[in-house]
Order: structure tokens, then C-alpha cells, then sequence
């Protein structure tokens, strides 16, 4: 595992008073239930490419995500 990754999985560990363990599995299950079945994600992506006329880039996309979560 990378220092940084470890660093900041023993630092949310303490903040929320687990181990490390359970804090990486609270992550990995916090994660699976975030996910959408991909006809909901394409369907989302078409509702939205139907609303611009321009490009998108990276920075869109992600102040997307980020927001909607």
C-alpha cells in the first residue's frame, strides 16, 4: 500500500475511533452501495450531454461527481 494511502487510512481511522481494518472495510462498503447499475449511469450521461451544446472536460465532469455526492 503507498505511504500516502496508508497515512491517510490510519488518519481517518482516528478521526472515526476504528482500526485501520474496519476503516478500510467501512470504505470498501460505503463504496458498493454508491454504485449505480450502468443503464442508470448512461442514462444519466445522456441527460446531461442533452443539456450542453459545447464540450466538457475534465473539470466538469469531476465538479459533477464531486457535487452529487
Amino acid at each position: 500500500m503507498p505511504d500516502e494511502v496508508h497515512s491517510a487510512l490510519v488518519l481517518a481511522a482516528e478521526k472515526n475511533r476504528r482500526s485501520k481494518e474496519k476503516q478500510a472495510l467501512f470504505l470498501i462498503e460505503t463504496g458498493l452501495r454508491r454504485r449505480k447499475p450502468s443503464t442508470e449511469v448512461l442514462a444519466e450521461a445522456h441527460k446531461l450531454h442533452a443539456q450542453f451544446k459545447g464540450e466538457v472536460d475534465m473539470k466538469d465532469v469531476l465538479t459533477w461527481t464531486e457535487a452529487a455526492h
